[in-house]
Parts: structure tokens; C-alpha cells; sequence
């Protein structure tokens, strides 16, 4: 009854609540509403009035969802360097994809550097979510809740620190008092701002392409509901690869898991493990789907130097445990690239074929499955 009927009317009426909008409400709302406030009681969720979302991206599909139960979740943006919050979407003036705006009191700019290391003021974007490469730079913002800077290094020897934190505070804080967040975004006509990546992930190609990988990372796994965790990887390199890790059993982000897949990644019949997976065509054909849907949007991928040309699937799935992910689940990058360095060498050996887009770079002879703990 709830996916039948009470689901589209919320979902209906929140999609109509973004940005000030408001439309009629459909008809049986207010037996929608007798329905799902049973499935918030169930979520223990019946109280919840504001619903937040912050620390790394959400996807639409999952804001929708929650729509569709008559909850709202906006996004807010913010870094410890400035007491947290910075930009704050709200019921009236909120739109899915976007951190909303900045909070009263804060001044905000996009910041784009050039060639002689000066920076300019990017120009609004046109589209927060097709923004041109011009109209997005690094978010930099200025106002009381700016943190006075670094203390110390409390791992540093000799000085205490105080030679890390000047360093630190100059890379962070500029003379003008912009605080550098090093994500990189935009902000349109209305002020609302988006992120779209963050620098330090950012992949620069042996052309000087700039690709930020985590909308283009984000877009495969929602096409593709078996990839767990997929990474791009292309620095100095004439095209881009990726690793990937499929949905296994066990697996919680915290621990690695077995190498049994999990309902989610049983793709084709008769194949129950990873390595199963490696080894079957049409499995690595439906990864592969995916990851060329994702190349041709041209909303994701803006440029041909962003799109992924081939892939290797990663035996275990990334975890705290095998140093792969922080302790809140952040992909170390420079851990996985070093960790799994091998593959990648043999992703850009100029052996592998032209029309090739998937590389086995893992034994998978007599593997058995692993029983769940």
C-alpha cells in the first residue's frame, strides 16, 4: 500500500517544497500521510522534525526516498576549521543535490587559481548542476566562525609544532581572511552552492586535464547496484582506469567481508563469488555497461579525458580493516593506488589490448568461498 499509493503523493509533495515551491497537494494525502507515519514509527523516526545530511555527498535517489516517506533531508556543508556549518538548506529553501546557502553573517566566494598562482572570482553558474569548468573553483569563505588558526602539532618534535601550524595556517587562511576549503564547487544566481570535488582528488592527465572523480565514481554505483566501491585513477597518464569492488557478504565497511557475493551483485545465475565474477564475460559486461552510460552523460562526464577506458575488479572489498578506508569511511586513495599498484601497472600495460576494457589482475584459481563470521 505504501509503494502503491502513499509513496508518489509524498514524494509529489516534497519535490514540490525545493526551493520555495509549492504546489496543490495531490489527492488521499492525508491518507498518504496515516501511512507513513506507521512506517516513521517503525524507523523510529515518528519525531523527527528537521532531517540533515552533511560529511560527505548523498545521492538524489536517497533524498528522494526519504521524500517519498514525508521526510525532507537537506544537505549542509561546513569544515572543523569554522565551527562547523557554513552553508544550511531549510524547508522553504532547499534543493536536492545542493548544500543550500550560506548561513547569515558569512561571506562566501569560489575562488578559481591561474597559471601565476593569483586568484579570480569564478562567475556564477548558469546550471549549479552542469556547471562549465569556468564557473566552478575551490569554496572559500570569511566571517566570525573562522577558526584563529592551527595550535600545534602535537607529533612534532623540537618546536612543539609551531613551524607546522604557521605552515598550515598560511595554506589555509589567506592574508584577506578567506578561509581555503579545498573542495571545489560552484555557486549559481540564487546562492546556492554545490559541491562538485574536492582538489586533493582531483586527477590531473598528462594533457593538464583537470577530473574531479567522485560524481563520475557516484553515477556508476548508481547505475550499477553490485559495485560497492569503485576508484578512478589517472594522475600524468594518457587516460583514466578504475578499480572496483563488488557488494559481498559480510562486508560493512569496517570489515572487508567474504568473497561470497551479496543478493545485490548475484548478476548472472551460477555466479556466487568474486572470483567467479572475474572470470565470467557477460558479469564483466555488466559492469562495464554501467561505467560506458556513465562515459556518454555528458552531465557526469563533461570531457572524453574523463571517461574511464578500463577496469579490474578488486578480490576483497574496501574496508578500515584492510587500511583502505578512514574510520568514517573515506576512501584513502593514496593508500589503495600504493596498495594496489600492481594492478594498476597492468590496467596501462601497452600490451593490453586496444578494444580491451577489462584487465584480470588477480589469481583466481582455486579460490573457495568464505563463510560469513
Amino acid at each position: 500500500m505504501l509503494g502503491d499509493f502513499a509513496k508518489p503523493r509524498l514524494l509529489a509533495v516534497s519535490k514540490a517544497q525545493t526551493l520555495s515551491g509549492k504546489a496543490a497537494n495531490p489527492s488521499g494525502l492525508f491518507l498518504a500521510r496515516k501511512v507513513s507515519a506507521k512506517i516513521k514509527a517503525a524507523l523510529g523516526l515518528e519525531e523527527l522534525k528537521f532531517g540533515m545530511t552533511g560529511a560527505a555527498p548523498i545521492q538524489v535517489h536517497t533524498l528522494e526516498y526519504f521524500g517519498s516517506l514525508g521526510i525532507n533531508i537537506k544537505e549542509v556543508y561546513g569544515m572543523s576549521e569554522c565551527s562547523a556549518t557554513t552553508t544550511i538548506s531549510t524547508e522553504e529553501t532547499h534543493e536536492w543535490g545542493s548544500c543550500g546557502y550560506p548561513m547569515p553573517g558569512i561571506e562566501f566566494k569560489v575562488l578559481r587559481q591561474g597559471p601565476d598562482g593569483a586568484y579570480t572570482e569564478a562567475k556564477r553558474a548558469a546550471n549549479l548542476f552542469n556547471a562549465t569548468e569556468e564557473e566552478q573553483g575551490e569554496l572559500c569563505f570569511r566571517g566570525r566562525h573562522i577558526m584563529m588558526g592551527y595550535l600545534a602539532n602535537p607529533d612534532s618534535e623540537g618546536d612543539g609544532g609551531s613551524e607546522w601550524a604557521k605552515k598550515k595556517n598560511m595554506s589555509a587562511i589567506d592574508e584577506q581572511g578567506w578561509l581555503h576549503s579545498g573542495d571545489k564547487g560552484c555557486i549559481d544566481a540564487k546562492g546556492m552552492i554545490k559541491i562538485t570535488g574536492r582538489y586533493k582528488e582531483l586527477i590531473i592527465g598528462a594533457g593538464g586535464e583537470n577530473v574531479a572523480p567522485v560524481p563520475i565514481e557516484s553515477n556508476v554505483k548508481k547505475l550499477q547496484p553490485a559495485v560497492s566501491n569503485i576508484m578512478m585513477v589517472g594522475d600524468k597518464k594518457k587516460f583514466i582506469i578504475a578499480l572496483v569492488t563488488l557488494k559481498v557478504k559480510g562486508a560493512t565497511g569496517e570489515l572487508a567481508g567474504t568473497n561470497i557475493l551479496a543478493p545485490a551483485a548475484q548478476l548472472v545465475e551460477g555466479i556466487e563469488t568474486v572470483e567467479q565474477a572475474m572470470e565470467s564475460k557477460e558479469y564483466v559486461a555488466k559492469i562495464w555497461d554501467a561505467i560506458q552510460k556513465t562515459n556518454n552523460n555528458h552531465a557526469v562526464v563533461t570531457k572524453g579525458a574523463a571517461s574511464i577506458k578500463r577496469f579490474t575488479i578488486i578480490p576483497k572489498d574496501f574496508s578500515v580493516e584492510g587500511s583502505e578506508l578512514t574510520s568514517t569511511l573515506k576512501l584513502k586513495r593514496s593508500v589503495v593506488q600504493k596498495k594496489y599498484h600492481d594492478a594498476v601497472e597492468k590496467l596501462y600495460d601497452a600490451k593490453v589490448g586496444r578494444n580491451d576494457f577489462f584487465v584480470k589482475c588477480f589469481d583466481t584459481e582455486k579460490v573457495e568461498a568464505q563463510k560469513v563470521a
